[in-house]
């Protein structure tokens, strides 16, 4: 019979040769939590060097983000950070050295400092209680959103510190820079296009406007908020470390960017059905966008096939912090059978996706968004 065990064995067996050999891989999550932790003993150590403050402020500074940094930064699936050394693995078509693999894993974890950051603002702006199985960190005692906006904003600038150092005699240093600075403007376009799905006037939410949540929007918010900084960021940093131009050869760049537009709405529909449908101790969250009158794939979905009668279920229902009007909504969406719809369209996005990345060229490159592929399709987290 099949015993997974066994393979699971052979495939350490494998890990382990390879890590004797020196040869590190984008599958060997530990190797890529090492370093995290060089990233983060570099970044604490830093408070050290800061005159003129008495030691014991840098001992409180250095205690608070260490627990700062470690409660926020990891902890994920890491695969947008992972996706950088498998960028690197499919443009070199080779196995890294461990130099190489240092190098891609560092800017994976630039990613991901980068989607700490957002993550604890996102989490304030929309008054999340939970992230990753724990309390969101403005939520924790001895943070709370006073500290949680100023920590934010320490997370984003950390990312240049850490390449500055790594990365400063690089050929494409600039062009690295720039890619953070660009990504975390558009995503900040889609956070804002996010927040103001139903506007605020008056200090408060204006009146609920379905109107306003349409297919055409939503592709356009989560191109912003969720496809540049979730894959397009990763792909172009590999192509921009292994030296690819994008002036001289821009072709890469945007087939890179067109396919990522369609993992990264792929990805945002998965997010939107599992906010509303996946247990919480599974996703790891709890899920608010009926709560937050997010112009989610469902609503703007449910708004295409409802009856007027259901219609005004979410004109009475959508964006209240109302238990019970939560779960109207809920009841409306699976009367209307949206989880089947999604499993049509997951389909169908695959084989588009599968589609897509067959016109690339060179055939080596379509390999990083196989991978990419492989870590989204019928995800449950």
């Amino acid at each position: 019979g099949f015993h997974p065990r066994i393979v699971v064995n052979r495939l350490e067996a494998k890990q382990s040769a390879e890590t004797d050999r020196g040869i590190m891989s984008s599958t060997d999550k530990a190797a890529f939590l090492k370093v995290f932790d060089t990233l983060k003993d570099e970044l604490i150590a830093d408070f050290d060097t800061l005159p003129g403050l008495s030691d014991d402020l840098k001992q409180q500074l250095k205690e608070y983000y260490t627990f700062c940094l470690e409660k926020t930064v990891p902890g994920g699936k890491m695969t947008r950070g992972l996706t950088v050394v498998k960028g690197v693995e499919v443009l070199k078509q080779r196995p890294l050295t461990e130099e190489e693999f240092f190098d891609a894993a560092v800017l994976g974890w630039q990613v991901e400092w980068l989607q700490a950051f957002f993550l604890v603002a996102d989490d304030i702006m929309d008054s999340s209680i939970t992230r990753r199985g724990e309390p969101c960190w403005y939520k924790r005692p001895n943070v709370t959103q006073d500290n949680g906006i100023n920590d934010a904003l320490l997370l984003e600038n950390l990312i240049y510190k850490s390449l500055r150092r790594h990365f400063k005699k690089h050929p494409s240093y600039v062009h690295l820079l720039e890619l953070f600075i660009d990504t975390t403007f558009q995503t900040e376009v889609g956070q804002h296009i996010d927040t103001n799905g139903t506007p605020y006037a008056d200090g408060k939410r204006a009146p609920l406007d379905l109107s306003r949540f349409t297919l055409d929007r939503y592709q356009g918010c989560v191109r912003y908020k969720t496809c540049y900084y979730s894959f397009y960021l990763s792909c172009a940093l590999a192509l921009a470390y292994c030296g690819v131009d994008p002036e001289t050869s821009p072709d890469l760049y945007t087939k890179a960017d067109a396919v990522c537009m369609r993992l990264g709405e792929y990805f945002q529909i998965q997010d939107d059905v599992l906010d509303a449908f996946a247990p919480p101790e599974v996703l790891g969250k709890i899920g608010t966008d009926i709560e937050d009158a997010k112009c989610s794939w469902l609503v703007c979905k449910a708004l295409e096939m409802v009856t007027p009668e259901q219609r005004q279920v979410l004109v009475d229902n959508y964006g209240k912090w109302d238990e019970e009007g939560v779960k109207k909504v809920k009841a409306l969406y699976k009367e209307l059978d949206l989880e089947k719809v999604f499993n049509d369209y997951e389909d169908e996005q695959k084989e588009a996706c599968d589609a897509l990345i067959a016109s690339i060229e060179p055939e080596s490159f379509q390999e990083l968004f196989k991978f990419l592929l492989g870590k989204i399709y019928k995800r449950q987290k």
